[in-house]
């Protein structure tokens, strides 16, 4: 019976490891006026290439980070935070940076992202910046970061983490 209980215990544990994620709200008195919102897609992702450990006789040695390189956008975030911004009644266009077009937009989303790979690849680090229409002025920004200790994870994506970051961004 004990065996069990300590595999339960163990399995939950790394199913509920997941991340962390912090918001911060620089201009609070204009967060519920949002109707229509330009995101920028990003013209590249950053990957953190895997590289193995190494096993001697006593603790498993884990290696830090190799330093996170550009590589081609990984995963569909832009799409998810349009789809996240729509089903709480705010009107998105994603777009590039370079043409951003000149119409009334009340937010511009920016964001980055950093993946790395552990069976597939997954969601290591998830900025979203919030930005004022004049482009000068940062209204707040969200962070997803996965737990220091990353090899116990639930395999985060932007589809897991992105809704919770807009819904903290959007409740006051």
């Amino acid at each position: 019976m004990y065996k069990y209980c300590w595999a339960i215990t163990f399995c939950l544990f790394l199913v509920s490891c997941a991340g962390t994620i912090k918001t911060t709200k620089f201009d609070k008195e204009k967060v519920n006026t949002y109707k229509k919102t330009y995101i920028i897609s990003a013209k590249n992702s950053q990957y953190i290439k895997f590289h193995f450990g190494t096993i001697t006789p006593f603790p498993i040695y884990i290696p830090a980070d190799i330093p996170a390189q550009n590589a081609a956008v990984i995963g569909n975030t832009a799409e998810v935070i349009k789809q996240e911004l729509e089903k709480n009644g705010i009107q998105a266009v994603i777009g590039s940076k370079d043409n951003i077009p000149p119409t009334d937009f009340d937010l511009i989303i920016e964001y980055y992202d950093v993946w790395r790979w552990d069976f597939k690849k997954i969601l290591d680090r998830l900025d979203l910046l919030f930005i004022a229409p004049s482009g000068e002025g940062l209204i707040a920004k969200s962070t997803f970061t996965i737990y220091k200790n990353k090899e116990l994870h639930n395999f985060p994506t932007p589809e897991k983490e992105v809704p919770k970051m807009i819904k903290e961004f959007l409740n006051p």
